[in-house]
C-alpha cells in the first residue's frame, strides 16, 4: 500500500476514536451534572467521635494480622 493511503487512514482513525473519547466524556460530564442536579451532595462531615470505634477495630484488625503465626513464618 502507498504511504499516502496509510497516513490517511492512520489519521482517520485518529480522529475517529479521539472523537469518540471525546463524545463519550462530554455525555459522562453532562450526567454528572444531572445527577447533581437530582440528588444533591450531603453536607454532613463526620465528627472524629463517629470514627473511633472504626478505628479501634481497624488497628485491633492489623495487630492480630501482624502477630499471627503464618505471617512471621512467612517472612
Amino acid at each position: 500500500m502507498p504511504v499516502d493511503t496509510l497516513l490517511s487512514t492512520s489519521v482517520e482513525l485518529m480522529v475517529i476514536g479521539m472523537g469518540t473519547v471525546f463524545i463519550i466524556l462530554a455525555l459522562l460530564i453532562a450526567c454528572m451534572n444531572l445527577l447533581r442536579l437530582f440528588a444533591p451532595i450531603d453536607e454532613h462531615t463526620p465528627s472524629c467521635s463517629d470514627d473511633k470505634p472504626l478505628i479501634a477495630a481497624i488497628q485491633t484488625a492489623i495487630h492480630h494480622y501482624r502477630n499471627r503465626s503464618v505471617h512471621k513464618t512467612a517472612l
